[in-house]
């Protein structure tokens, strides 16, 4: 490993007997294809990390969320039009000072508008917008038959009915109102759990990013070695600038850590938004995993970082030109023969 660490180190700096003309030319090519392979690789392993965190941010968790309190709010709104309905069936007396149940229709909103949300989060497959379609006619479905149980109130048999068949609605298993979105919210869970993992096209392209880097740096330094002893020249600008770039990749490497630390949070607080709780606890569990995604995502400046994917393949392009303006121009200024003498340089 020395010995080749060596070589590599002879051959960066032209110290191993090639001519000025030949090193050049080598150099070239090699400060290149490091520059393409390693800005390919760190493009790959920055942006993949990065757009599952806008996806995350932006549509994943808000449509688990909206899907878990979509959940919790029709429970609330079934236990609630079922305590008023009892009670005025026990107490006909009771003035019907809530019209109908105003809390009621105020969780069923609530749960329509969650339902909406999560929609329009952009996070549901083709199937899953279809059955949130489905369970939003349900939802308009149960409602008519609690205002039947209301409008029958003085009529026991017919308001149980419509009341037994409301709750048959809600909570028959697999097809009932509240299965449907549970199965919905499992497989944004699922979306989340895929995106928050790493995947093999990072963790394979960060090492050849990084390596590929390390390569291009030690190039870069061996051409400034090289001509400072071949041209005299005590230091390259163009290329101490492009070496100076290379320090982006580690504060880039920093970015996609701190991404995926946020995106590791925000997974964690989804999972336990599983709608088993009784509805009062889940409100509160809610309201708190929402809060914490929420600092999650601005602690890690996911928004910022995202930015830098386009900063990527334009630092590598520019870095190309550079390196092949100057370079070349070393070259040409070299191969040229001058008139006085006659001979090549």
């Amino acid at each position: 490993m020395t010995d080749l660490t060596r070589r590599f180190w002879r051959s960066a700096t032209g110290a191993d007997g090639v001519s000025t003309v030949g090193y050049l030319r080598r150099q070239l090519v090699w400060l290149l294809a490091l520059t393409v392979v390693g800005g390919a690789a760190l493009f790959g392993a920055y942006d993949e990390v990065h757009s599952d965190s806008v996806a995350i941010r932006d549509r994943t968790a808000p449509a688990v969320v909206e899907l878990a309190k979509a959940h919790t709010s029709l429970q609330q709104a079934h236990n609630t039009a079922v305590d008023h309905l009892y009670y005025r069936a026990l107490h006909p007396e009771w003035p019907d000072i809530l019209a109908r149940g105003e809390e009621y229709r105020t969780q069923v909103a609530e749960a329509k508008s969650s339902l909406g949300r999560a929609a329009a989060t952009g996070a549901l497959n083709r199937e899953d917008r279809q059955t949130l379609r489905i369970v939003s006619g349900l939802v308009d479905s149960y409602a008519l038959r609690i205002d039947g149980a209301w409008t029958q109130s003085s009529r026991p048999e017919l308001s149980s009915a419509n009341l037994s068949y409301a709750r048959r609605m809600m909570y028959v298993a697999d097809s009932g109102i509240l299965d449907r979105i549970a199965a919905l919210q499992s497989r944004q869970n699922k979306a989340l759990d895929h995106q928050e993992d790493w995947g093999a096209a990072p963790l394979l392209a960060w090492p050849v990013a990084v390596a590929a880097c390390v390569l291009l740096g030690i190039r870069l330094v061996g051409t400034q070695v090289f001509l400072r002893r071949r041209f005299r020249m005590r230091l390259s600008i163009p290329l101490a600038a492009v070496t100076l770039l290379l320090a982006a990749v580690p504060v880039l490497a920093f970015g996609t850590w701190q991404a995926h630390a946020s995106q590791t949070t925000v997974q964690h607080e989804a999972a336990t938004l599983e709608p088993a709780d009784p509805p009062t606890t889940q409100v509160t569990a809610i309201a708190a995993a929402e809060s914490r995604m929420d600092r999650a995502v601005r602690q890690g400046n996911t928004a910022t970082w995202a930015r830098g994917t386009a900063f990527i393949p334009l630092a590598a392009v520019l870095m190309a030109g550079v390196i092949l303006w100057t370079l070349q121009s070393h070259l040409l200024e070299y191969a040229v023969p001058r008139r006085r003498t006659g001979g090549n340089r």
